[in-house]
């Protein structure tokens, strides 16, 4: 199995550089989908490389199959709450600003967040949950809807009916355990062991869509208060991670926060952003488009 080959052909689908320590996990990948599919591993590779010369977007579901097996699809809810509770801060700045008579800037008539590279939907879930508890201190609050999107297409229906394992629930603030119920309530079984569902008047508030950053394509979504993308970059060159940033500059509202995980892209400069002075996030909003 030729690696080198293999690494080119990932980076030129999803622009991903996989580090030395993920080697075996792409040897996995690859071996798995050409058994899935009765190919060889050169058979699977000179399919993928033609089904991509003929379409890059959307991808094949030979391509899509590598993916989701190369993938690793696995969050935290709440994983960097100094984050997620920015985005709360500023939701409920919106609804202030929209109940004075003249508001100091421009209040969207949906305030919406774009969790990009979302996983599991953890992140997702865990800013609607913060925002939901904002909108119920307010007798007119501003509607919110939270989207998240990835590039693996496996777990995108666990994502819609918002389940999760029990012992995923500790990561989840005391405040915000109501917001979620036990599938079973089986007394017998301990709460870890039971399947708990995101209530749906989160779950109403949330979207989740495929998406390839790599590819650029034009976000079917209004400009996005909020974008919020935290430990994916690291994954892109340099100058990749420029253009998926200058990307998400196109789809941010004037006003926007841009939101990476602590220390990710500090290299970057774009005329239409500034830097925001806070030790804990790592964030830029723009200025101007």
């Amino acid at each position: 199995m030729n690696l080198p080959l293999w690494q080119a052909c990932i980076e030129r689908i999803c622009g991903f550089v996989l580090p030395s320590v993920q080697h075996n996990w792409l040897i996995h990948a690859i071996t798995i989908t050409a058994q899935n599919h009765g190919m060889s591993a050169d058979e699977l590779y000179d399919t993928i490389q033609h089904d991509n010369m003929i379409s890059s977007q959307p991808l094949s579901a030979l391509t899509q199959s590598l993916l989701d097996n190369l993938l690793i699809t696995e969050s935290r809810f709440f994983r960097h709450e100094p984050s997620i509770t920015f985005v709360g801060e500023l939701y409920k700045s919106h609804i202030t600003e929209r109940h004075k008579v003249t508001p100091s800037f421009d209040i969207p008539s949906t305030f919406s967040v774009w969790s990009a590279g979302c996983s599991t939907g953890q992140e997702t879930y865990s800013l609607a949950m913060v925002l939901d508890l904002i909108s119920r201190q307010f007798v007119s609050a501003l509607p919110f809807q939270v989207n998240g999107s990835d590039l693996s297409s496996r777990s995108k229906k666990k994502k819609k009916k918002g389940e999760y394992m029990g012992r995923k629930i500790h990561e989840i603030p005391a405040r915000h355990h109501s917001q979620l119920h036990a599938i079973q309530n089986n007394a017998d079984v301990a709460d870890c062991q039971k399947i708990w569902q995101v209530n749906q008047a989160i779950r109403q508030h949330t979207h989740f869509f495929w998406h390839n950053l790599f590819a650029k394509t034009p976000l079917e979504l209004p400009k996005q208060q909020v974008i919020i993308c935290q430990n994916v970059l690291i994954y892109f060159r340099k100058f990749d991670q420029r253009d998926i940033l200058a990307y998400f500059v196109q789809n941010l509202d004037i006003g926007g926060y841009v939101l990476l995980a602590p220390n990710e892209a500090m290299f970057w400069q774009h005329p239409s952003m500034r830097r925001v002075d806070n030790g804990q996030i790592n964030a830029w909003q723009k200025i101007s488009q």
